[in-house]
């Protein structure tokens, strides 16, 4: 019983000692070193997708002979990133840019990831660089739903053109992606900001489906943001539209519409 109380006693004595001179008890020092560890950064992703087709007419005249089913498309940028693509060539002679999808993330960083998309100059009567097939258009049948048509549109130059959903975190107040490059370029810069849409107007060369010798009934036009699943989203199962029309020799008309953004 002596030998315990003994030991109490210096072990209250050293640790009375350690708190006059400072001393740090190794289990506290310890303790005192552990330093809280920040969480990882987290990517800022795009989320693409439509907004609701509108503007459809049938076109006679601007091609002799043919019937074209003309559209106005939206896409739309709902995520918490900025869509941004890096287009790239090394000499002046070489026609298409590789394409790298630029992410960024929490911490304010970013990385270019290579994609398989490319880049090509004009095409639409523009002169600027396009994204090959970032949108895909399809035309089916109600009945059997066998497609009959796809869009003539393959290039798209895309930026800010105007405010989608201005109220989601990270939505700029003004445009900050607002041309496609020239045909000197060796890099392009293009994107679509957090809450921005770009508008692909119905007048548009080859803003089209071409329903020469088509069939009088009813049929599915479907849009869709990267089909082709080239680049990194938020979310991936948003990114189409449609709307159901009844077309004739000489009138397209809407019947429904399905979700968009």
């Amino acid at each position: 019983m002596f030998g315990i109380t003994w030991r109490l006693r210096v072990a209250a004595i050293a640790i009375g000692a350690m708190a006059v001179t400072g001393a740090v008890p190794p289990v506290a020092a310890a303790v005192q070193s552990v330093q809280p560890v920040a969480p990882a950064p987290t990517d800022r992703l795009p989320d693409l997708g439509m907004a609701p087709l509108t503007r459809f007419s049938l076109d006679t005249t601007s091609v002799p002979g043919r019937r074209l089913l003309r559209f106005e498309t939206v896409i739309v940028n709902v995520g918490s990133g900025p869509f941004q693509l890096q287009g790239r060539r090394p000499n002046p002679g070489t026609a298409t840019m590789t394409v790298a999808q630029r992410i960024y993330n929490s911490a304010g960083g970013h990385r270019d990831v290579p994609t398989r998309a490319s880049m090509y100059f004009a095409g639409d009567g523009h002169a600027h660089w396009h994204v090959r097939d970032l949108e895909s258009y399809t035309l089916t049948r109600l009945r059997g739903g066998r497609t009959v048509q796809t869009g003539a549109k393959h290039g798209f130059c895309f930026y800010d053109f105007r405010g989608h959903q201005l109220s989601l975190k990270g939505a700029p107040a003004k445009a900050r992606y607002t041309h496609c490059g020239k045909s000197t370029d060796l890099a392009v810069t293009m994107g679509l900001s957090v809450g921005w849409a770009d508008v692909y107007h119905s007048t548009l060369p080859d803003q089209y489906l071409d329903v020469t010798g088509l069939k009088p009934g009813k049929y599915r036009l479907n849009a869709t943001a990267d089909a082709e699943n080239w680049f990194a989203e938020r979310n991936e199962k948003n990114n189409s539209t449609w709307t159901e029309l009844r077309i004739t020799a000489n009138s397209v008309k809407v019947l429904s519409q399905g979700p968009a953004l």
